[in-house]
Order: C-alpha cells, then structure tokens, then sequence
C-alpha cells in the first residue's frame, strides 16, 4: 500500500469551518442540555410487530393516478368485468336480430348467466372478506352488486329454461 505524502492530509484534520454561533444566550434562555450516549437499539420481537406502520410506505390510494390505480387491480376482477360486458352485449345483439335462431339466443342466454353467478359468487367471496377486516361500507356495496348479479344469472338462466321449452 502506499502512502499518501500530501502534507496537509497528515496529522490531524483540520477543524471545520462552518456558521459562526450567535452572540448572546440560547434561545431557550438556559444551558444548552449535553447529550449522553444513545442507548442501545433492540430488534423488535415479531410479536411487537406492529403493522399500522408498515402500510406508511405508499402512498394513499387517493393519491395515485388513475394509471397506478388500474395497474393494482387483479387480473380476476379485469376477466370477470370484460365477460359481464362482453355476455351482455352477446345477449342484446342476439334479441335484437331478427332472423336470429333459437339455439344462439339460448347459447346467449346461458352464457351470460354462468358469467354473472361468477360474479355472484366472487363478488360474495369479497363481501366475505371484507366483512372479517372490519370494512362495514365495502361489504354492504358488494354485497348489493353480488346481489344485482345473482339475479341477472337467475333471469338469464330461466330466459335459457324458457326458450329451451318453446324450442322443443
């Protein structure tokens, strides 16, 4: 190794200029209190694991962009929404052509109400879960929308019952 043969690096380093203090009493009218060592710092047990304080680190939900919010949203939810959408639309376009057959408008039937008891039930599964984290407002809201869709899938399936009959 070699040594540094600057002359100013060696010895003891020069003191360090910076501000210069006020003339007169601290501000606080006292002695300035010393400052002793700092005690030591302990690593939490996991049962003093506190997780109010983990959720700190990002930002509210509020906050993010729409981008950002939709980019959090499962794939599941995504799939479940586009199959509403998509059945719905099957079914409308099927009822309103006129020379239609009866076996598209059931196959439009039957699709849209295995689409929505998926919602029903996934939905209910939500309801569920938020009902146990103590989320009182988002229970009762998809409880009501898994609702709405468990009777759209009942509809849809008596639609399907009926028309098979009159196809028969």
């Amino acid at each position: 190794m070699t040594q540094n043969r600057n002359p100013r690096l060696q010895g003891d380093p020069p003191p360090l200029r910076g501000p210069l203090s006020p003339a007169g009493p601290p501000p606080s009218g006292g002695p300035l209190p010393q400052s002793g060592p700092l005690p030591p710092y302990d690593e939490p047990d996991e049962a003093e694991y506190d997780e109010f304080w983990d959720d700190l680190d990002e930002p509210p939900e509020a906050s993010l962009p729409l981008t950002a919010r939709l980019r959090r949203l499962p794939p599941f939810l995504v799939i479940l929404s586009v199959a509403s959408v998509v059945s719905v639309a099957f079914l409308a376009l099927s009822v309103m052509q006129r020379s239609i057959e009866i076996p598209v408008l059931i196959a439009a039937a039957v699709v849209t109400g295995i689409v929505f008891a998926t919602d029903a039930v996934a939905l209910g599964r939500g309801t569920y879960g938020a009902a146990e984290d103590g989320r009182s407002g988002r229970s009762l809201l998809l409880a009501l929308v898994g609702g709405v869709a468990a009777v759209i899938a009942g509809l849809s399936f008596g639609a399907a019952v009926v028309m098979l009959f009159l196809y028969l």
